[in-house]
């Protein structure tokens, strides 16, 4: 029987990632819309590339982790009848 991609266990794992990956999303859309500061577009433009950028690096990184830990065979749990047939 396979499992399902991305299981409850895979999310737990990738919390870590996927936590800070929501605060700086909120953030980048927070100063989209709410700039207290005004916009200065050299600076706003440097501001939301630097912040983009790590949310598609984070984004990437996450994913990838992700399938590398669903291809890992050390982190698969198969039914038990599927482990008395390899025994």
């Amino acid at each position: 029987m396979s499992r399902p991609a991305f299981d409850a266990e895979v999310t737990l794992d990738l919390a870590v990632n996927l936590i800070p990956l929501a605060i700086m999303v909120f953030f980048v859309a927070l100063f989209a819309i709410f700039n207290p500061w005004g916009i200065e577009p050299l600076q706003s433009t440097i501001q939301f590339a630097i912040l983009l950028s790590m949310i598609a690096t984070l984004g990437f990184v996450t994913y990838y982790a992700a399938r590398v830990i669903e291809g890992d065979d050390r982190t698969r749990h198969e039914s038990t009848t599927s482990e008395r047939e390899r025994n």
